[in-house]
């Protein structure tokens, strides 16, 4: 008697996979396509909730909306223990430097804080005084913390730092305030941190108080003192760096240390240099970062940025030597920089590796910004999927984008986002809303393959 043969899966029917087979298959999908899963009376949608409740943001003291819902979040998680187990990342924020209390709110969370039974890592921007009550709640019921962000929005107060000692990534972003406590703190998680970003413009590179043997990411904003070996400690230690942002107020002379290290980070993948401001002629500079990046096959994403291109080739050598350096790139994706002064645009751009998707330019002088992109459109990357136009006149974006870079998916300009689409054969662009670029910019572009056009933002957990 034939054998028959039944279908491994029945028509209309939904296959009986173990739900672990389910989350790999969620996982595949991006984020953004998990909310849609909510709605379906399937394990899929209890999959769904606990991937996306894996991060919470909350804004408090925000607008009304943003106040109610980080209010029921933070019910939901005192009332339910399934669901509070399942957060991972913590967000929290209190916009700019409000001065009104949120004791209430502050208290809410002093509350929902121990129901967070496998919370890793927290990120707090608000008022340093209530940075500090929320710190000293953490400390007593979190003791497997391993990523900290801390951005004071006064950014003058003398935080006293949680007694954490297993910190992997921490973040330090402030305009004021004394060194101590933050350097104190760096000393005692001197070695489990991997991932340091410290932004102080007034602040120098704590090099006794890293082990930059260590790190796999430094990203670090600061001042270089005239005496200042901080580049070369940073590229002789750095050996297991993958990437590394450097943005300086620049008064030594930088470009002995990068000679002297030029074979240095065999491992480097993204690497940015910018000078908010320098004190210091160093005409080597830019030829000595050019040599220190010929040839590095590995590397992913640049950035290059000075205030001024005509200064900064005067007095820092920032001339076409940076730019020619760029066709060695082979495996660079993502692109920004200032133009060098003596070199044409539409030059410029086929010196770009033809790999680049993601562009970024800061204006020089004063130009026409239409005949200047449009000088640039035969030499662009055929890939490129995204632009990013900073300190240009733009009165009219669509018609920039439409006669310089008709073939992208993303626009940026200045600190506006937009989508371009193409409508009856003629350039359309939607902005994006404020609370998308805001806190969670770098995740949308990811849905349009444009993650690497930005810098990960130390919010963004590893």
């Amino acid at each position: 008697m034939p054998h028959s043969h039944q279908p491994v899966i029945k028509p209309h029917a939904t296959p009986g996979f173990s739900t672990e087979i389910w989350r790999e298959i969620v996982l595949w999908l991006p984020p953004r396509d998990w909310k849609s899963l909510l709605q379906v009376p399937h394990v899929l949608g209890r999959i769904a909730s606990e991937l996306l409740f894996q991060r919470i943001d909350l804004h408090l003291a925000s607008e009304k909306r943003e106040s109610q819902r980080s209010a029921d979040i933070l019910t939901r998680i005192i009332t339910d223990g399934d669901f509070a187990s399942h957060v991972k990342t913590l967000r929290v924020f209190v916009p700019g430097r409000e001065t009104f209390p949120i004791t209430f709110q502050t208290g809410m969370l002093s509350n929902a804080l121990p129901k967070l039974t496998n919370l890793r890592n927290v990120h707090c921007s608000m008022r340093w005084k209530d940075m500090y009550s929320v710190l000293r709640v953490l400390e007593t019921i979190s003791h497997r913390l391993t990523g900290l962000s801390l951005m004071p929005s006064d950014g003058t107060g003398e935080l006293r730092f949680p007694r954490f000692k297993h910190i992997m990534q921490f973040s330090y972003h402030s305009t004021g305030g004394a060194t101590t406590q933050v350097y104190d703190f760096l000393v005692q998680n001197k070695s489990s941190i991997r991932y340091l970003s410290l932004h102080n413009p007034n602040w120098s590179f704590p090099t006794e108080a890293v082990s930059i043997r260590h790190l796999t990411t430094l990203d670090f904003q600061g001042t270089f003192p005239a005496d200042s070996r901080a580049f070369a400690e940073i590229l002789s230690n750095g050996h297991q760096l993958e990437s590394l942002r450097l943005e300086c107020i620049l008064e030594c002379t930088a470009s002995k240390q990068f000679r002297e290290f030029a074979t240095a980070l065999p491992f480097l993948h993204h690497f940015a240099f910018s000078l908010m401001g320098y004190r210091v002629n160093d005409h080597d500079l830019f030829p000595a970062i050019a040599e220190f990046l010929k040839g590095r096959t590995a590397l992913r994403s640049l950035q290059l940025i000075v205030p001024s291109a005509d200064w900064a080739l005067k007095r820092l050598g920032y001339d076409a030597t940076v730019w020619g350096v760029l066709p060695s790139l082979t495996s660079l994706k993502a692109l920004t920089a200032t133009l060098p002064k003596d070199v044409a645009a539409a030059v410029a751009m086929w010196l770009v590796p033809r790999g680049v998707h993601a562009l970024s330019l800061q204006a020089l002088t004063p130009v026409n910004t239409i005949e200047f992109v449009s000088q640039l459109r035969a030499g662009l990357p055929p890939p490129l999927t995204y632009i990013g136009l900073s300190q240009f006149h733009v009165e009219d974006a669509t018609a920039v984008i439409e006669q310089g870079f008709p073939m992208v998916r993303i626009a940026r300009i200045d600190d506006d986002y937009y989508t371009v689409a193409r409508v009856n054969g003629k350039i359309k662009l939607d902005e994006w809303p404020k609370g998308r670029t805001q806190y969670n910019a770098r995740e949308w572009l990811a849905c349009y393959g444009c993650e690497e056009a930005e810098w990960r933002d130390p919010t963004q957990f590893l």
